[in-house]
């Protein structure tokens, strides 16, 4: 069966929680929540690197914390983010919570997440009771946090409260990071989260527009930058563009100028 931009559809089914698909197109195969926009992609010759720009975006997380040892991902879809940090940070480990139960089986089924990667432990439940549980069992830290919960309709409504946002500065490590996806053409929701962002971390967050989409990629930190820091960021890129290959450079040149009075006061 064909659908969607003449990809052949390899994996259809639904549950409670809504329709999924799997479609694959050449090389590239996508992951679809009963709509057009692809929700994951992957190269199937190359399945750990970051198909869409988004989730290039997203690891530009890196910039704040370039070596992370342990990662929460909120939301797995088809794992882009999971096989990225699993293959270039061998050292790392990773917490997922997925809501679906069904999208971790197609991850697993069709997107290469690996099931027995001692490295990896996915959970299914809610986001923001999992992160919730997790910081008042006070047990575990994290470096840097990844969160990317959509399904058909939009971002998961408790993803975005304030007591989420609390709750992950408060999981995270003095020198960590939290990344989100946003949709800013929601302006009233972006503006919303947006400020409970700032007011979970003391205003330390950051915004990089994603190119030719509607995404935002917010960035919230623990601590304040300093022109040192700066300065290490700029000799990061220069070292990791090559090898990642998720145009480290730009996303800081883009975070510059999209945050110019926030870098003005941070790094000054």
């Amino acid at each position: 069966m064909k659908l969607y931009y003449d990809g052949v559809v390899v994996h259809q089914a639904q549950s409670d929680d809504g329709v999924i698909e799997v479609v694959d197109l050449g090389d590239t195969r996508s992951l679809h929540f009963g709509t057009f926009p692809r929700q994951s992609s992957m190269l199937l010759s190359r399945p750990y690197t970051l198909e869409l720009g988004y989730t290039q975006c997203m690891m530009a997380s890196l910039l704040f914390n370039p070596k992370p040892q342990k990662v929460l991902v909120v939301g797995l879809g088809g794992g882009s983010l999971v096989k990225f940090i699993l293959h270039h940070f061998p050292d790392c480990h990773i917490d997922v919570i997925e809501y679906r139960q069904d999208v971790v089986d197609v991850a697993y089924r069709f997107f290469d997440v690996p099931k027995d990667d001692p490295r990896l432990n996915v959970h299914v439940g809610d986001g923001y009771l999992f992160v919730q549980n997790q910081y008042y069992q006070g047990e575990t830290e994290y470096d840097m946090l990844l969160v990317d919960a959509y399904d058909h309709i939009g971002m998961a409504a408790s993803v975005g409260v304030q007591a989420f946002f609390d709750a992950c500065a408060g999981l995270l490590l003095p020198e960590g990071v939290m990344s989100i996806n946003l949709w800013g053409s929601d302006r009233p929701l972006f503006t919303q989260t947006m400020s409970r962002i700032n007011q979970s971390f003391d205003g330390r967050s950051m915004i990089l527009p994603v190119k030719d989409r509607g995404n935002v990629i917010a960035f919230a930190t623990k601590r304040t930058v300093t022109t040192a820091s700066l300065k290490k960021l700029r000799d990061l890129v220069n070292q990791q563009d090559g090898f990642l290959n998720i145009a480290l450079a730009k996303s800081l040149q883009q975070l510059t100028k999209q945050n110019h009075s926030f870098i003005s006061r941070l790094f000054s």
